[in-house]
């Protein structure tokens, strides 16, 4: 459930006439090629307390539909073609929308605002060249007791580890008695420097049936090569588990934010979680999770409780709820759905929705 806080803009004549064309196609890919369109729509409704007008500087609680809550909506084509020897070509182009108001995420000139990539599979591995989702986002999301709701881990790191690079080369290994490796680095393309605009990071897993333990470390410059912004520009270190007992899973992490060269603020940042889900039948899973940020410099501090539960009406539809805290101390301004609030504000959330695959 991955997801994504890029800014939103309307749907595209482009992004329509790329849909339109890849479908047209997608008959004669076929005869090749396996191909497969899929995608995801989420939305429900929608409570955030203490929210702030821009406007008017008023504060009250806000109603709405809300898109993405419980997972990215989402549109692609995924495929591959066997080569032979094991060899396989692969590709995925990968759209992510807001269900609520039909809006892309990523801007106006980004067709495909998640995936657009193609790389080789084999017994090596995986490479992949493009687009893509960089290790923080699929890595803590396995870490993450809801899936990366919109209250999960991202909402106390303000979205620094759920984040898409363009621009990317990553390889995955094969799977080795359970332990698999990544690598990735975003090319900055800057004239005489590897270093802006750059990013990149090393992963480790290793999975067995009932437990499974992940190590990233991951960095993202600015534009002038440096790490100036603790939830944007910053070196990460996450490291947790899960353990799986009968129908409950129990998780755990750690991540590590810094960015020595901010001018003023924290520059380092500890988040921690733990949390359960409970699959009390086979259609019922119940979820609980707490979060907690401590930043340095006497900046403050901050606590995330959340209680949801998905309920599954078939293989591709199920129905959502969550509620929430965010506990901001005087200092920090965390928002309970992932943003910005005032310093020293509590707010509280509720959201419910469906959310079907196809």
């Amino acid at each position: 459930m991955s997801k994504t806080v890029l800014k939103t803009m309307p749907l595209t004549k482009p992004l329509a006439a790329a849909v339109v064309l890849a479908c047209a196609c997608i008959g004669q890919a076929q005869a090749q090629t396996n191909v497969t369109a899929y995608g995801r729509i989420d939305a429900g409704l929608n409570y955030q307390s203490n929210q702030v007008n821009a406007a008017t500087g008023q504060r009250g609680g806000q109603w709405g539909i809300g898109g993405n809550e419980w997972g990215t909506s989402m549109f692609g084509f995924k495929g591959a073609e066997d080569l032979g020897g094991g060899l396989k070509a692969i590709f995925t182009l990968e759209n992510g929308f807001d269900a609520s108001n039909a809006q892309t995420n990523g801007g106006p000139s980004r067709i495909w605002s998640r995936r657009s990539l193609v790389g080789l599979s084999g017994g090596f591995g995986t490479v992949k060249l493009g687009r893509d989702l960089t290790l923080p986002s699929d890595i803590v999301w396995s870490l993450d007791p809801t899936g990366q709701q919109a209250m999960s881990t991202s909402t106390l790191v303000k979205g620094r580890n759920w984040p898409q690079t363009s621009n990317q080369i990553q390889y995955i290994s094969p799977n080795m008695g359970g332990f698999t490796a990544q690598g990735a680095y975003g090319f900055g393309e800057v004239a005489g420097s590897t270093k802006k605009n750059s990013s990149g990071g090393v992963a480790l897993s290793y999975v067995q049936p009932n437990y499974e333990i992940k190590a990233m470390y991951d960095v993202a410059n600015d534009g002038n090569g440096k790490y100036s912004d603790l939830f944007t520009f910053s070196k990460e270190l996450t490291i947790g588990g899960t353990v799986t007992i009968d129908k409950l899973k129990l998780f755990a992490g750690y991540e590590n934010l810094s960015a020595p060269q901010v001018v003023a603020g924290p520059d380092k940042a500890n988040h921690f979680w733990l949390g359960a889900n409970y699959q009390l039948t086979p259609a019922l899973t119940l979820i609980g999770a707490a979060y907690h940020v401590k930043l340095n410099h006497n900046s403050g501090s901050a606590n995330l409780f959340m209680l949801g539960t998905n309920y599954s009406l078939s293989k591709r539809t199920l129905l959502y709820a969550s509620i929430g805290t965010v506990r901001n101390s005087a200092q920090t301004n965390f928002q309970v759905e992932t943003g910005d609030s005032l310093p020293g504000a509590n707010q509280n959330a509720f959201y419910t929705g469906i959310s079907h695959s196809f």
